[in-house]
């Protein structure tokens, strides 16, 4: 993907000249002439560096207005601001902050150049700097600080050098598929293939001819197809939903396991296993074992190692963390701005019960990204009122029930006092359709007083409020 400059210059001959400059270098450009149509194109094509004029001709310096707004929103794209009558003063302010370079015009293209392939090394840097960051608290297995992400963490440190096979338990939604890449990439296999195999997604001959491979006779001679047992030799295999199989699968699945080796369906040749098995499972396998409805011995010879992922509803603390690393990671793959959600909205998130797990909040996160695209105000953060239907009530409840009471209790004391206060205004609004002086009086405060207070805790629907002629 080429690398995109926008320049943003009152001037059409200047914009013309730096556009052609960097075009036969091999850049990819976009021109604004003032601060309202740059903010957009920002928006829009989120540019990789911005060299900005600092008088636009609208307002003094709103060059420097908008390298405050870059800096604030978009902290690694760099800005290399222009002037042709600045002071050193000016060019210390833009420095301050945060301009990658201040040059003067008439400039040298060279120097323009030169400028610009510094900024973007130091903006690489920047970023590698800022994921390793993000990396060492955020990991990308089990993101978050609970007791159980810990542990997970650790025990996959241990058990991906050892080799042997291993069962991952876990919730529906849950990361097992993550868990089981994490112990591929740091066992001795690593340079080796890895492989997904969903048995659910398959009947019972397809799965056996996915999974070990076919020899039929034809005309043609013996058609061979390999299976992923075949396919990814020496590499790892994560075997997921085999409490789906029939018990004759099962037994033919123990077997390989035991033998060590298998055939293709037609075929009467051994091959050997040279893979490591790593299985996913629900967490009340020893309740299928016990029903027979899933072989115990072939758990048992798979369960050489077990990794148990807990429900997202007993790793509450984690929310926030994966909150935050999933729409990180979601906003870079769709090439948008990262969204930031209110303390009382993490609150109510942090107190639904999450039935699907990690797939769900990162579902959430798609579909609060999307939902921002029309927004009028992507910069603001997600409040309550943004959240969908399903998290804000059960199906058992009343639509306009919400859990609140649970949320508060998971805020400190001044997130708890603000978010009460917030929810009792609006309340309170309503029960006087938005009248201003009806709800002044009832709460006991002036008007002047309510106002202020509104303004505060960011109540500023005009269709919430109604305040003329009382």
């Amino acid at each position: 993907m080429a690398f995109n400059i926008l320049i943003v210059d009152d001037e059409a001959d200047i914009r013309g000249l730096v556009s052609g400059i960097l075009s036969d270098v091999g850049y990819e450009t976009e021109t604004a002439s003032h601060y309202v149509e740059a903010v957009s194109m920002i928006q829009k094509k989120r540019p990789n560096l911005v060299v900005i004029d600092v008088w636009l001709g609208e307002n003094d310096r709103d060059g420097l207005r908008l390298l405050e707004l870059i800096k604030k929103d978009y902290e690694y794209v760099p800005v290399i601001m222009m002037s042709g009558h600045s002071t050193i003063e000016t060019a210390v302010t833009a420095i301050k902050r945060g301009a990658h370079d201040f040059i003067e015009k008439p400039f040298d293209s060279n120097r323009l150049l030169t400028s610009i392939d510094k900024a973007i090394e130091v903006s690489k840097l920047q970023m590698e700097n800022a994921a390793l960051k993000v990396k060492a608290r955020y990991s990308e297995v089990i993101p978050g600080e609970s007791q159980n992400a810990v542990y997970i963490r650790q025990l996959i440190e241990k058990v991906a050098p050892l080799g042997g096979r291993c069962v991952i338990l876990g919730p529906n939604g849950s990361d097992k598929e993550i868990i089981a890449r994490e112990i591929h990439r740091l066992s001795n296999r690593a340079k080796s293939p890895f492989g997904v195999l969903n048995c659910r997604s398959f009947g019972v001959r397809r799965l056996e001819s996915e999974l070990f491979g076919s020899e039929i006779i034809g005309p043609d001679g013996v058609k061979i197809q390999q299976g992923m047992l075949e396919k990814i030799t020496g590499g790892t295999l994560f075997i997921e939903e085999l409490i789906s199989t029939s018990p004759e699968f099962q037994l033919k699945f123990l077997k390989v396991i035991k033998d060590g080796s298998f055939s293709r369906i037609g075929s009467a040749e051994k091959l050997q296993l040279g893979l490591r098995v790593i299985a996913g499972f629900p967490l009340n396998i020893d309740h299928l074992i016990k029903n027979k409805d899933f072989s115990d011995e072939l758990f048992c010879r798979l369960n050489a190692n077990m990794i148990k992922i807990d429900p997202l509803s007993s790793r509450r603390e984690d929310v926030p963390i994966l909150l935050e690393h999933f729409m990180e990671r979601s906003a870079r793959a769709h090439n948008v701005a990262p969204r930031r959600f209110s303390s009382e909205a993490i609150g109510v998130l942090r107190a639904y019960a999450w039935p699907g797990n990690e797939l769900q909040l990162k579902n959430l996160i798609d579909w609060v990204l999307a939902m921002s695209v029309s927004s009028d105000d992507e910069s603001s953060s997600i409040s309550v009122d943004a959240l969908p239907n399903e998290i804000m009530w059960n199906k058992t409840h009343d639509a306009a029930e919400i859990p609140f009471i649970s949320a508060v209790s998971e805020l400190s004391i001044r997130e708890a006092r603000e978010a009460f206060e917030k929810k009792y205004f609006i309340e309170q609004l309503k029960k006087f359709s938005g009248n201003i002086s009806q709800t002044s009086k009832f709460v006991g405060m002036e008007r002047s007083a309510l106002h202020r207070k509104l303004k505060a805790l960011n109540i500023t629907d005009p269709k919430l409020l109604r305040d003329e002629g009382d």
